[in-house]
This record gives structure tokens, sequence and C-alpha cells, in this order.
């Protein structure tokens, strides 16, 4: 009985030995070390230009500022020089007037200050000999701005002529524990400028600290919603959950929809980590990983972006003109959800 036991055993041992030659004769002995793989596939050249496509961006919004426009609810000012019965403090109506003695009602509504002052002066001119009129805004209640996710304090807040980013977040009680300052965004008019909150907070980096606008948001995405964004030529572009510290490139993609066969162009798949102001970026031909010949390794993390460009956008520069647009739709989509998720 002894003897048959040991026979078992000896068999049991001669199998494994036997798997473990077979599986060191049938490894691959040239597959790259995993890190150092993905290390090689980063592009400096295309880091650099996405980097000056978010600086593009920032200056475009800067220049598309206008000065502030007056509307209903706004406070004012007017003073008339020597003239202190005409000096007075009034609110716009709702109709976009203001109530002037000696004019009667005055247009305000869409005006800036300059704009409302120079239609006072002449105005008043037909009645006084050469007037001199200043405006300032005292009150300001036409115009908002809003903070979405991980703020203190989320909400709708007023926005003025000087009001920044930062001051706009300081208002709102500053960022919540959980925010991720890294991801986080200034959405305006539909356009997406990825806002890198760790620059401004702790290196003083002042450049992307813009001047807030009317109907701006301002999204803190949280560090605890982990997702990897992916986009470009798949069947469902989405920000997809992360189920572990990690994903494959595979499961990102399948999460996504799969691949669009038809225009999907897998050899030049772009990998973005970090900032988008200060990003890393990785370019995998998946073509490769499909044969075997590079590692599917869990790489992926919170806040990555997969960006799959279609067939023929070989040069970095036409495969940017495709990504902003398409994670601007998955911000907005993502604020959205967060806004009303909150709000319950």
């Amino acid at each position: 009985m002894h003897g048959k036991r040991w026979l078992i055993v000896g068999w049991l041992l001669l199998l494994a030995l036997t798997a473990a030659c077979q599986a060191n004769r049938t490894a691959p002995q040239d597959m790259p070390d995993t890190a150092s793989w993905w290390e090689q596939t980063a592009k400096p050249e295309d880091e650099s230009e996405l980097r000056q496509k978010v600086r593009g961006l920032v200056d475009h919004i800067r220049e598309r500022r206008v000065d502030y426009l007056l509307g209903a609810e706004d406070v004012v000012r007017i003073t008339v020089w020597n003239r202190v019965d005409l000096s007075k403090e009034t609110r716009i109506r709702p109709d976009g007037t203001l109530f002037m003695p000696l004019v009667g009602n005055v247009k305000a509504e869409g005006l800036t200050i300059t704009q409302l002052q120079e239609s006072l002066r002449q105005q008043l001119g037909r009645v006084l000999r050469d007037p001199q009129v200043d405006v300032e805004i005292k009150e300001y209640g036409s115009k908002v701005y809003y903070v979405f996710g991980q703020a203190i304090k989320p909400g709708v807040y007023p926005v003025r002529a000087t009001t920044t980013l930062l001051e706009g977040v300081a208002t709102a009680g500053g960022p919540a524990d959980k925010a991720n300052l890294g991801y986080s965004y200034l959405i305006r008019g539909g356009l997406v400028v990825p806002i890198d909150f760790y620059a401004l907070f702790e290196r003083g980096d002042i450049s992307q600290n813009l001047l807030l606008a009317d109907g701006d948001i301002i999204y803190l995405p949280s560090i605890e919603d982990a997702k990897i964004y992916v986009l470009g030529e798949v069947n469902a572009a989405a920000a997809v959950p992360m189920r572990s510290h990690s994903m494959r490139l595979s499961e990102a993609v399948a999460l996504a929809g799969g691949f669009n066969e038809t225009t999907a162009f897998k050899r030049g798949i772009k990998v973005i980590r970090g900032s988008l102001a200060n990003p890393r970026v990785y370019t995998v031909d998946y073509q490769e990983v499909m044969r075997g010949e590079k590692p599917d390794v869990p790489f992926l993390q919170n806040g990555d972006i997969v960006f799959v460009p279609a067939s023929g956008l070989t040069k970095w520069d036409r495969v940017l003109g495709q990504l902003l647009p398409n994670l601007s739709q998955i911000v907005l989509d993502a604020a959205s959800i967060d806004s009303l998720t909150r709000n319950r």
C-alpha cells in the first residue's frame, strides 16, 4: 500500500518537472521587460506638442474673454461730478434698464461699464454742459459661474469682472480632500480646458489662473472615481470604470465597446498619462500585442487617456485635432452626471 502511494507521488513529481521544462522551452526568450517597454514607447515630441496645444487652449480662452457686460440685477454706482443730486446707486431692472434723473430710462444690459458711462454722458449732455460721469459696479447679480464635483461647497456663484479661477474655487470653499486636482477642467461654451490645479496651488504657476466669465463651469473630479478615458475609433467612447488599481489596454478597449474594426488604426494607439498640461505620452502598436510580440500588461492607471486614432492619422498634430474634442464631450457628460448626483 505504501509502495503504491510513493509511486503516485513519484508520477506527480515527474509530471510537474516535465511541465516546467516544457514551459521553459516554449516561453519566448526575447519578451521585453514590461516597464522598460512602456518607457521606450514614450514620445517626448508628442508630449511637447500636447503641452503646446493645451497652452493654446488657455491662450484662446484668455483672448476670448471680453469686458464684463452688465445685466439685470447688477447694482451700479453712478457719479456725476459736481452734481450730488444726480449721483446715485441703482439696480438694473429686469427689463435691462435703469432710471436716471433728467434723462429717464437708460438701457444698461449688455453694455460694458465704459459704454454705459459714454451713454449717460451723451444723454445728460443734452441738458447739462459737458457732464463728467463715472460708473462702477457695486454688486454683481446677473453673471454666474458653476462649481461641480469635489469642492467644499459646489454650487452657483456670481462672477465679477476680476474673478479668477483660483478665486472661483476658493469662493466654493476650496477643493475637497477627494478632489483630483491634476485632472480638473474649466468648461466654457462647450470648450473644455484641462487645468492642473497642482501647478496653481503648489508651484504658483499663474499662467492657468484665468479670469472667469459668465456661464463658466469648474469641474473637480474625485480621486475615488477611478476612470480611464477611452476615446477615438472605438464603438462607445466613454470614461470606463477601473475595477482594480491598474488595467490592461485590452480590457479598457473592450469596456468601450471594442475597436471600430473599419476605421481604427491599432498600430498608433496613444496612452496619455498625467495632467494634459504636463503629460507623458506613450504610443502602442496594438498589432504587436495581438501577435504576442509585446505584453498586454495591466499598465493603465486612473486618469489615463487611451486614444485610438483613425486609419491614416499618422501625424500627431492630426491626432490632437481629434483627441481634444472627443475628451471635451466625455468631460461635459461626466460633469453633468456628477452635478445631478450631488444635487439629489
